[in-house]
């Protein structure tokens, strides 16, 4: 079965978060953006794995607004844009998710997401490549979380705007993690899987979700291929 590569994420304000400290603290300490989202900066992903063939919404959340496409207008002196404000619909699809949360273990599973809540990322692969990276992550399921790299992804970041090679010292498979299987947080989680698989390789490794999100906007496309049901998380 073939697939569609989608990176999706949640954003500081989403009612899908529980307000726990963890939350608070991941936007709290998220990268400076321009973006100029009314959702707060994203503090959570997981790639998403959709067979190819399903339809794909025709509806897009972009910061917050949600677009729905419409046909054009008939009068040649109007011009209207393909996506207009509406409300959300009940229709749902599912597809194959993985990443981790706070304090769980790596998963990979069937899925389905709130458009209401999340913003969705096309990313452009080869079908071997979707398909190594799908074998990539559930090699690493029940892989258990990074906390000693969660907590010092911020302090990493900072000390990088002053001194270019400041070591990782509690990277996924480091010593210190005391651990015979590597450790990931949600975004460290999906970096690697795409650079593993060779779909992107030059990304910031161990990154923020914020600062996963920014370094593959420009090289992904907006999307909305599913819609649903989520329980409440926190990271």
């Amino acid at each position: 079965m073939e697939h569609t590569l989608y990176a999706c994420f949640l954003a500081s304000t989403s009612e899908l978060l529980e307000d726990h400290i963890l939350n608070r603290l991941a936007a709290s300490t998220a990268p400076s953006t321009a973006e100029g989202s009314q959702l707060g900066p994203k503090v959570h992903v997981e790639l998403l794995f959709m067979p190819t063939g399903k339809r794909v919404a025709p509806k897009l959340n972009v910061g917050g607004a949600i677009y729905e496409e419409v046909s054009a207008p008939k009068s040649a002196t109007m011009r209207q844009s393909r996506f207009e404000n509406v409300e959300e619909a009940e229709t749902d699809y599912k597809g194959m998710a993985a990443s981790i949360h706070w304090g769980g273990k790596v998963f990979m599973k069937e899925k389905s997401f709130s458009r209401a809540n999340w913003e969705f990322r096309k990313i452009e692969a080869s079908q071997q490549q979707i398909n190594d990276c799908m074998q990539w992550l559930t090699g690493h399921v029940d892989d258990g979380f990074n906390k000693l790299g969660f907590f010092y992804e911020p302090i990493k970041r900072v000390s990088r705007q002053y001194v270019s090679c400041v070591p990782n010292p509690f990277g996924p498979s480091s010593r210190l993690q005391f651990s015979a299987k590597p450790k990931w947080y949600c975004s460290e989680l999906c970096e690697a899987a795409l650079r593993e698989s060779g779909i992107m390789t030059d990304l910031t490794q161990s990154p923020h979700p914020q600062l996963f999100f920014e370094e593959i906007k420009n090289r992904s496309t907006p999307a909305a291929p599913i819609e649903g049901r989520n329980e409440k998380i926190h990271l």
